[in-house]
């Protein structure tokens, strides 16, 4: 027999993490092809990203670890972290055109939860 409490729908999945910001799932997730695999985003992530960037983030995760975001907790964190990269390729002197082939600064970037586009323009800002 089937009671109305073991029927009654949840509205939050703890045990069910968005592969991109690993925030918890509710029931309004999104499930893509990722890679090889499948994962489930979060209606956030799906309306902030396009796929080639879910699927870029995602290959990222995997190879070396963290989620969008993990490391910020301000955005005085996540400025600071703009000025850093922005003095490393001032430095090096560096193309700002190029960043988007940067696997580590583009890690590092996702870290932080700079997204690729704010982080091409926050660069051109910041070196000139």
């Amino acid at each position: 027999m089937i009671t109305p409490e073991l029927v009654k729908e949840k509205q939050c999945f703890n045990f069910v993490k968005c592969r991109i910001c690993h925030s918890n799932a509710n029931p309004e997730i999104t499930i893509k092809k990722m890679g090889n695999s499948f994962g489930v985003i979060c209606n956030k992530c799906s309306r902030s990203f396009t796929d080639s960037e879910i699927d870029l983030m995602h290959n990222m995760f995997t190879a070396f670890g963290g989620y969008f975001s993990e490391m910020s907790d301000s955005k005085e964190a996540t400025y600071s972290k703009l000025r850093e990269i922005a003095k490393d390729y001032k430095t090096r002197d560096k193309n700002t055109d190029t960043i988007e082939h940067e696997i580590k600064t583009l890690h590092s970037a996702f870290l932080y939860g700079i997204r690729p586009q704010q982080l091409v323009k926050s660069l051109k800002l910041l070196t000139n």
